[in-house]
């Protein structure tokens, strides 16, 4: 069986996200990490993106002893929290193959900066279940997948996991991550998936009507991890704490305009949303609007649309929401003019919640 699992962007509320119930806005495109899981003899996990790497296991007294390629250690610990909810429930774990296949790069591997290390992490964990046979809830899936992506990269919102579970628009407030050191000392404990998390919110949205997503890439790919380490070293600053009020009232404003579709406001809380962006950068020294994310953004608004960087920015991707009166094709045609990519996406709803929302 094949399981894909799609991409995020980020709307709004980047940066002030990664602090405990603080508000974003994401939505999830229509590029996927494809998940071909088939049973084996042998415990084994691949990447077409990297052929050489490999997961191989086996198990000694119902313990996973993993040999893992470093370059798949997302997988891996998707692969080991998944088991490990497994034994904690009782139940049966089966050998398979399991090949991991990605849209979320460029044809020249860089990473589009579309969530692919959430998109892959999510990926393996629905796999797993589906091919077991076994149903959770949405929630229960994006705990397991947030906690193997958390303990791999150390920190982040896991708005991305988030995104890529539910699918479609969503309304998020990160979890309080400090909350984890207080139950576990082992971030792939699966007894934490059972639990309430402190300040964790996850709402989707209904697609807005009459608005268009357009996307652009400016081919440098940003170290999200990287850029996060930095802007957390000026938690204690009073401009930080006013970011993060700003961040939130923007995504209020945004939120509203979205649920209510209205452009106007849509546009404020967007404008505003990188208003506060810019002030951050400033004052972290980070360059989050690159000059070619700024001219993706000026070009945009100056042909009728709302838009602003999306994700960690210092690369990567900017977007515009634009209304069928906006000139749409003037738009991509600067861009490409500017050097800027556009990049052929579309919000992104499962069929299953789909037929879920219908019900």
């Amino acid at each position: 069986m094949q399981i894909n699992v799609p991409g995020k962007l980020y709307i709004g509320g980047e940066y002030a996200v990664v602090e405990p119930g603080q508000s974003a806005i994401l939505v999830a495109v229509d590029k996927f990490v494809f998940a071909d899981i088939n049973p084996s003899t042998v415990g084994e996990i691949r990447s077409t993106q990297l052929p050489d790497a490999i997961i191989n296991w086996t198990r000694v007294n119902n313990q996973l002893m993993l040999q893992v390629d470093p370059q798949l250690e997302f997988i891996a610990a998707a692969l080991q929290i998944t088991f490990n909810y497994f034994q904690k429930n009782d139940w049966l774990f089966e050998d398979f193959s399991l090949v991991i296949d990605s849209q979320l790069d460029h044809t020249n591997g860089i990473k589009l900066g579309l969530g692919s290390s959430a998109a892959v992490t999510v990926a393996v964990v629905k796999a797993i279940l589906a091919f077991h046979h076994r149903s959770l809830q949405a929630l229960e899936i994006y705990k397991l997948a947030a906690l193997a992506h958390f303990h791999v990269q150390g920190n982040g919102s896991l708005g991305d996991i988030a995104t890529s579970v539910y699918t479609g628009w969503i309304s998020y407030n990160s979890p309080d991550r400090t909350w984890f050191a207080t139950k576990t000392t082992n971030l792939l404990d699966s007894s934490l998936v059972d639990m309430e998390w402190p300040e964790l919110n996850i709402q989707s949205i209904p697609t807005p009507l009459n608005l268009e997503l357009l996307v652009g890439w400016t081919g440098s790919p940003a170290k999200t991890k990287n850029l996060l380490k930095k802007a957390a070293s000026y938690t204690d600053d009073t401009i930080y704490r006013e970011f993060l009020a700003g961040s939130n009232a923007a995504v209020s404003m945004l939120l509203n305009g979205l649920l209510t579709t209205d452009f106007d406001v849509i546009n404020r809380g967007i404008a505003l949303n990188r208003e506060f962006l810019l002030i951050l950068s400033e004052q972290t020294d980070i360059e989050i609007e690159t000059p070619l994310l700024r001219t993706l953004i000026e070009i945009a608004t100056n042909l009728g649309g709302a838009a602003k960087t999306s994700g960690a920015g210092f690369g990567d991707n900017g977007f515009t929401l634009i209304t069928p009166d906006a000139n749409r094709e003037q738009i991509i045609a600067s861009w490409q003019a500017a050097g800027i990519t556009p990049l052929n996406l579309q919000p992104y709803v499962s069929p299953t919640v789909l037929l879920e929302s219908e019900e």
